[in-house]
């Protein structure tokens, strides 16, 4: 899940690098690549494209995959500019780690072209401790 948006990632790692070879990042990069860096590169790109999620799934796709494979637990990833954020550390971003149950629900209520922001906020923002924050 990349905020209110759901994708199908499959094997992260391989995910992860046939979208990055697509973008020219090379297989090598992804694999020396940190949390740390991942977090910073989902920050720019947000910010560069509020919408991202929605708009460009290949690029939602890749970041989501890069978060998994680099957390091993984190399947949902929530970034979002504040209103007023000026730069790309203004960018707020969450992870968390959702039951398979949850996503299944979430997962149907897409596909009948029903879930909302605030149907996923309740979900699975408004249940992530603060401590998960990036």
């Amino acid at each position: 899940m990349f905020n209110d948006a759901l994708y199908d990632l499959g094997d992260a790692n391989q995910t992860a690098r046939e979208r990055g070879e697509a973008l020219g990042i090379n297989a090598l990069t992804l694999r020396n690549m940190r949390i740390g860096q991942v977090i910073r590169m989902v920050r720019e790109w947000v910010h560069e494209r509020p919408g991202l999620a929605k708009t460009d799934p290949e690029s939602a796709i890749f970041l989501s995959s890069l978060i998994a494979l680099k957390t091993d637990e984190a399947n949902a990833l929530l970034a979002v500019t504040p209103q007023g954020g000026k730069t790309s550390a203004d960018v707020q971003v969450r992870l968390a780690s959702v039951s398979l149950v949850t996503m299944k629900q979430l997962l149907d209520l897409q596909a009948e072209n029903r879930l909302s922001g605030q149907m996923a906020n309740m979900a699975v923002w408004s249940q992530v401790p603060a401590r998960m924050q990036a």
